[in-house]
């Protein structure tokens, strides 16, 4: 089974394991990266935290984000994407998070978050949430 991660999942599956929610944790332990995708856009999200220091990179935080990359699949952004990402009539106006969840949708992917207000949108559309 495949899973589209949120941002602060794909974070908390490779560093603190700890954080996620029990069906979140099982789900994800035995994957490969082939199995762990994230968005494009979950890369700039973690960039801006790296620069911000509210992720502490062991080295060279633009290597920290390559490994980070490498341990999942980065889905890059479609037309298709983007056009759901822009068109979705929720309140929820996060544009990472309507990136994010465009993204799901588009591969019929569970989506991977404890994010309250993103599973809200989620569902209103037919995302399954895994946490």
């Amino acid at each position: 089974m495949k899973y589209l991660l949120d941002t602060h999942a794909a974070l908390w599956n490779g560093l603190a394991p700890v954080y996620l929610g029990k069906g979140a944790a099982a789900a994800l332990a035995p994957l490969s990266s082939a199995d762990l995708l994230i968005s494009d856009v979950t890369l700039s999200e973690v960039a801006r935290l790296l620069v911000a220091g509210k992720i502490i990179a062991q080295g060279d935080p633009s290597r920290w984000l390559e490994a980070f990359a490498a341990k999942h699949t980065v889905v890059p952004v479609s037309a298709r994407i983007a056009w759901r990402a822009g068109s979705y009539a929720f309140a929820h106006r996060d544009p990472c998070d309507r990136h994010i969840l465009a993204t799901a949708e588009a591969l019929r992917l569970p989506l991977v978050t404890a994010d309250k207000e993103l599973t809200k949108a989620a569902h209103s559309i037919g995302v399954p949430v895994v946490w």
